[in-house]
């Protein structure tokens, strides 16, 4: 028997063994798995009820919100197309974002509906609007609409080739292309980071990475996969990084190079008593080893880099800890972690090829592009 790979299997089984389980923080809102998804079938069921079908696109644009967090599930469960959008682009962007993905609904937090009604006229395929947050004459509630709606939805065959997001990543020369990435792509990138970077049942995340970022690093669906509990984070500022840690006992987040900068030279009175033990994961650049040795040295903390693009979901390097690693001096470490590492698990074949074509030497030296294959490789452009 073949079943579709798709990281909303991951869901069902959460939400069988895990309903219990706090499944979100954000704010004062706390809701469990079974609370949480009970919202994503309503919201799933408002969207039918409003002509979405399977394959229609669907664009949000939020910060680190439960919304945000819950169109992870509700619109690729109804076989639509979520667009997350980055939301520090400007509303030129926006229209042609929307219009190229051809999105039938915008979904916006209320920090971005004054920018979608001042190019309203320019989204000629949009039929709803709806607001997140906030409210604003022309659009839909996001809260009432999902409240008013029953959790029964029409469940539509999905299959693993299907897509599941179209992420748009901007070039320095041209408009933003529309990355292609299937429930397949999602899925084997979620199962390959909970190898490498074990998340447990009773940890817990902070979004410190916007989840738009090639769908938070897939982490959207690693935390839930994990049965472990997303803490939402609206803006990434120092303090409020190192006082949810506190709060809310976090042992995991995603983060740049320039926010482990943050982070790295946040004075003490910024910091506080910052807990030991937390785990952090970085992309995006490679850091400098001075800043891991300083994280890992004054904070207590592990840093792990992992490499990646939008076209591969994103992961396909890992810098994975060898037991020789420990032998060294805290500063010979931290060069080694500063350092891409090797193909996931489940990343495919990663090779660095010359101007000939062949694979250049494994000496940290030699230049070349970077060649991937492999099941997390992008469906194609849009």
């Amino acid at each position: 028997m073949e079943v579709a790979l798709t990281p909303l299997e991951f869901a069902r089984r959460t939400r069988r063994l895990y309903a219990g389980r706090e499944a979100l923080v954000d704010g004062d809102l706390r809701l469990t798995y079974a609370e949480l998804f009970d919202r994503c079938d309503r919201w799933s069921s408002a969207l039918q009820s409003l002509g979405i079908e399977q394959g229609d696109r669907v664009a949000y644009v939020a910060p680190n919100t439960h919304a945000q967090l819950e169109s992870f599930y509700a619109v690729p469960q109804i076989g639509a197309v979520l667009v997350p959008i980055n939301y520090r682009l400007t509303p030129d962007d926006f229209v042609y974002i929307v219009n190229h993905s051809g999105a039938t609904v915008v979904c916006a937090h209320g920090d971005y509906l004054e920018a979608f009604d001042s190019v309203r006229e320019q989204l000629p395929g949009v039929r709803h609007f709806i607001a997140l947050e906030g409210e604003r004459d022309g659009w839909l509630d996001y809260e009432q609409t999902l409240a008013a709606a029953p959790p029964a939805f029409d469940r539509p065959q999905i299959e693993e080739n299907d897509l599941i997001t179209i992420n748009y990543t901007s070039g320095t020369t041209a408009r933003p292309k529309g990355v292609m990435i299937t429930h397949r792509n999602a899925a084997l990138n979620v199962i390959g980071t909970l190898l490498h970077l074990r998340l447990e049942v009773d940890e817990r995340y902070l979004w410190t990475l916007p989840m738009f970022h090639a769908n938070g690093w897939t982490y959207t669906w690693v935390v839930t996969a994990a049965g472990a509990t997303h803490v939402c984070l609206r803006k990434v500022e120092p303090a409020a990084v190192f006082d949810t840690i506190r709060r809310e006992g976090v042992q995991w987040l995603c983060a740049a190079p320039t926010v482990l900068i943050a982070l790295a030279n946040a004075p003490a009175e910024v910091r506080g008593d910052v807990p030991a033990g937390v785990r952090v994961v970085t992309a995006g650049a490679p850091p400098a080893a001075a800043t891991i040795e300083r994280l890992e040295g004054e904070l207590g903390w592990e840093v792990t880099q992992v490499y990646g693009l939008t076209e591969t979901a994103p992961f396909i390097t890992v810098c994975e800890p060898r037991p020789e690693h420990a032998k060294l001096t805290p500063e010979e470490r931290a060069v080694v972690k500063a350092r891409q590492g090797v193909e996931l698990l489940t990343s495919g074949e990663l090779r660095v090829a010359g101007d000939d074509g062949t694979e250049v030497p494994w000496d940290g030296e030699a230049l070349g592009e970077i060649t991937v294959r492999g099941n997390v490789v992008m469906k194609g452009y849009y």
